[in-house]
Parts: structure tokens; C-alpha cells; sequence
């Protein structure tokens, strides 16, 4: 049995996957399964992948869905998973050759020990094997996503490798007619429980475009507002400080007015995560400040309609 699963959720980009698949057949260890989840592809990708599997140089799984974004494809892969480690590839990135033998070295030193982490996290870098990313933390300390991100700042790419069996606990919500939903909301899940391990190996290259992710990442937040109002609740919840809080709770009453969500839709799929309700003070101080971040996000919808 394999002991690494990596996928790759792909739609409409057959002229890009055959970088990956190069990298991934140069890799000294072969130790994994390629799992392709296609999202609705209309261009030649299952073409390409069965003359992949043909060639027969890797081990190859290919499954086609209807275009429903990659958080339904990711959760999709998680449920399909039967090795023991799991690792998310996009399509148009890459890995060094000796990706998959960094990987599965760390786990082999791991696997027999009592895991207290979920994945093991580090920093992708830039083509030419440059780490990127803003404010990382230099040693191999156990943390959870959320102090990461907001207590250290980190700014930048990530590339996780999931324990499976821990992972298969944790999914990300869907909407009907929502096509993304940021991976912040699955990252936040899991900071609830249990933290990440730092590693400090650059294996795992993209090529960095410092104004489109933001852009886009914006754009695509107002147009799948219910995954959006999800994380704001998840950043209000777990800050410790009071006045981020109340902030981050009345962008989120904001934000579910601005779009008119249905807020029990919502609710339910908080509790599925064992958020509860903040309190009354909370509530009543977020209340006052709500209706200017609705003010906020009209005009900036109004802005991405035209």
C-alpha cells in the first residue's frame, strides 16, 4: 500500500497539467497515487490523462464531477483517500524531485510515535526553488493554523500534507449555486482541535503573481458569500482579543446583510463545526458597528457587478 495520496483538482487546464505530470513522474520515490479530480473540464484533460495512465510511469486515479469548485472536489478526495498521508497539488504547480522522499521520510520518524498534529506545513516556493511568504516561523514548533495566520502573521502559499485519518474528520461546507469557499474555512475547523508541524523544506513551487490572488480572491468572496460569512464568524470566534472580536463578528452580521443570507443556513453549518453563539456583550457592541461595514460592502459589490 502507498503511503501518499497526492490530488489535484483541475478544471480546464490540460495545457498546464503536463508540467505537473513531468515532475511527478521524475520523482526518486514513487511511493503515491496521482489522484485527478476534474471539476467539469470541457478541454481535453481526460483525453490527456488516459494516455498518462497508458504510459503507465506513475499510478494514476481520474475522476470526473460536475463543475461544483474545489472544495467540493477536495472533500470528494478526502472521502476517496486510503493512504495514510494526503497532499493538495493545484494544477498549473509543481514538485522537486525529491517532494514525495522529503514527505514520506518525515513520516516514517512520525507515524509509530503518538501524533498530536494534523498535517505537517510549510512555505511553497517560487520556480527557481526560493521560499516565498511573509513572516514564517523558522523551526519545526507545532501550531495551529489560526495563531499562523493571525497571531505571527504569516502572509503567503502553504503546502500541507494531511495525516488521513484525522483529516477525514473535518470537511468544507457547501452551498448550492457557491462555487468556493476559502481554504481558511477548513484550516479555522481544525484549529479548534489540533495544530500543524512545521517544516522548513522547500518542495513545492508555483509561480507567485503578487496582484492576482488578491484581486480575484476578493471578487470570488463576493460572488460565494455564504462560504465568506463562515470565516468571518471563524476569525471572531477564536481571536482572544476583544476588540478583533467584535470587529470580525460585525463584518459578519455585515456581511450577511449586505448579501440578505439566509442565517440559519449558516448557523447550522457553524454548530456542525461546535461554534457556539458569542455573547450577549459581544453581541450587543457588534450589533453597533454592523451597519457600517453593510454600508461598506454595497458600495464594493456595486463596484464588482459592473
Amino acid at each position: 500500500m502507498k503511503y501518499l495520496t497526492i490530488f489535484t483538482p483541475t478544471y480546464n487546464r490540460s495545457n498546464l497539467l503536463l508540467h505537473l505530470y513531468k515532475s511527478l513522474c521524475e520523482q526518486i520515490n514513487k511511493d503515491f497515487l496521482w489522484l485527478i479530480i476534474d471539476d467539469g473540464s470541457k478541454d481535453n484533460t481526460k483525453e490527456l490523462v488516459d494516455i498518462w495512465k497508458k504510459e503507465n510511469k506513475i499510478k494514476i486515479q481520474y475522476i470526473y464531477q460536475k463543475n461544483s469548485g474545489k472544495h467540493v472536489a477536495h472533500n470528494k478526495a478526502v472521502e476517496l483517500c486510503n493512504t495514510e498521508l494526503f497532499l493538495c497539488v493545484d494544477s498549473d504547480d509543481i514538485l522537486t524531485n525529491n517532494a514525495v522522499e522529503i514527505i514520506i521520510n518525515y513520516w516514517k520518524n512520525d507515524r509509530n510515535k503518538d501524533v498530536d498534529f494534523v498535517a505537517y506545513c510549510s512555505r511553497r516556493g517560487d520556480l527557481l526553488g526560493n521560499p516565498t511568504g511573509k513572516r514564517w516561523i523558522d523551526d519545526e514548533r507545532k501550531i495551529s493554523f489560526f495563531d499562523l495566520y493571525e497571531k505571527h502573521k504569516y502572509r503567503g502559499e502553504l503546502v500541507l500534507i494531511w495525516i488521513t485519518k484525522i483529516l477525514k474528520q473535518y470537511s468544507f461546507p457547501i452551498f448550492e449555486y457557491e462555487k468556493f469557499v476559502t481554504e481558511n474555512v477548513l484550516y479555522y475547523q481544525i484549529s479548534y482541535d489540533k495544530p500543524v508541524k512545521l517544516i522548513n523544506d522547500v518542495f513545492y513551487l508555483f509561480e507567485y503573481k503578487p496582484d492576482g490572488y488578491t484581486k480575484q480572491g476578493e471578487r470570488l468572496y463576493y460572488k460565494n458569500p455564504y462560504g465568506y460569512a463562515i470565516y468571518r464568524y471563524q476569525v471572531g470566534y477564536l481571536s482572544l482579543n476583544l476588540l478583533k472580536k467584535i470587529r470580525w463578528i460585525a463584518r459578519y452580521k455585515g456581511w450577511i446583510k449586505t448579501f440578505n443570507l439566509n442565517k440559519n443556513l449558516i448557523e447550522n453549518e457553524l454548530k456542525k463545526m461546535n461554534l457556539n453563539e458569542t455573547n450577549l456583550i459581544i453581541n450587543l457592541l457588534s450589533d453597533l458597528y454592523a451597519l457600517s461595514y453593510k454600508n461598506k460592502y454595497n458600495k464594493k459589490r456595486i463596484e464588482y457587478k459592473k
